[in-house]
């Protein structure tokens, strides 16, 4: 019964946008409000549950406004300064110089999805999270001549892995504050993420795979896929578990992206001998000012990210 009563107010969300086409805000606020309803009436009732002392309508207030606090900071703060960044690149028009940069680097679908979808849709997850990582990626692979919805599905799936250290590694450090308390130290936080790479490595291996396949199913390009993205699982494994261990939650997803775009440029270039126009050649300057935005925010998350080194763990 307590486990009903907890899935409750998820699935009416659910059922109210799906089954009855409800707008979200005003699903949201009816979820919500169902939540607070069975916290104070039913839970309190259900068999083999103690009540905390003056546990009632004001105690699940508090906890209402501390969750309505949670969502803001650090949640919706990420998710604005997310946005606020992708309309810097709209406005300026860099993200078509991103766009360009993409296609220059290979004229194989597989690679030019691979790059977009696991590469650079993981960067966006580790530094905003919360759907930039597939709506980002998808509108870009409309743009180079995707389907929509290819680059939906494709989007969608190269997100799943990297949602563990989504949002600067939100996921992770509130589980570590369940976990240890709101005193929990930085080595504890490095043991979980640590943990949680290991837990997600079978993924890494299969979700590229997956993604190269769903690109082109050409029985010739298996044993190249297989190669691929064996080499790129390994890789945001190891780069992944490092981060995690010495640094901390905040870098598994930026640093593993960042080093499987690095090794899949270097791939693209090692595989391919096509030569970019010179008309639509990117100069460094160009590329430097196009990625400012995301150096910035990457210097800032590592310069805030607590770094000393935890205690020997095996």
């Amino acid at each position: 019964m307590s486990i009903a009563l907890s899935v409750f107010p998820i699935l009416f969300l659910i059922i109210s946008m799906i089954g009855f086409k409800m707008r979200g805000d005003y699903s949201a606020i009816l979820a919500a409000l169902s939540a607070v309803l069975i916290a104070i009436f039913a839970v309190p009732n259900v068999g083999g549950f103690t009540p905390p002392e003056g546990y009632g309508a004001g105690y699940v207030g508090w906890a209402f406004a501390e969750g309505v606090l949670k969502a803001i900071f650090p949640i919706l703060i990420v998710i604005l300064m997310a946005l606020f960044s992708y309309n810097v690149l709209l406005e300026s028009k860099q993200i078509e110089v991103i766009k360009q940069q993409f296609t220059n680097i290979s004229s194989d679908k597989r690679i030019q999805v691979l790059l977009i979808v696991w590469g650079f849709g993981g960067l966006l997850e580790g530094m905003a999270g919360f759907g930039t990582a597939v709506a980002i990626p998808a509108a870009i692979l409309i743009g180079l001549g995707f389907t929509p919805r290819f680059a939906a599905l494709v989007s969608l799936i190269g997100n799943s892995v990297a949602t563990g250290f989504g949002g600067v590694g939100i996921p992770v450090i509130t589980l570590a504050k369940e976990v240890f308390g709101s005193a929990v130290t930085s080595e504890q936080t490095h043991a979980i993420a640590s943990d949680v790479v290991i837990q997600l490595g079978f993924l890494m291996f299969l979700v590229p795979f997956v993604i190269l396949m769903l690109t082109d199913t050409s029985k010739k390009y298996i044993v190249p896929n297989i190669i691929l993205s064996t080499v790129v699982g390994g890789l945001s494994l190891g780069v992944q578990f490092v981060a995690a261990y010495f640094i901390g939650a905040e870098t598994p997803a930026i640093l593993g992206s960042i080093a499987c775009i690095f090794f899949i440029v270097l791939y693209a270039k090692m595989t391919e001998k096509n030569s970019t126009p010179v008309d639509k050649a990117i100069s460094m300057e160009q590329m430097a000012k196009a990625w400012a935005v995301y150096g910035f925010i990457l210097f800032f998350i590592i310069m805030a990210s607590p770094c000393p080194a935890p205690s020997a763990r095996f």
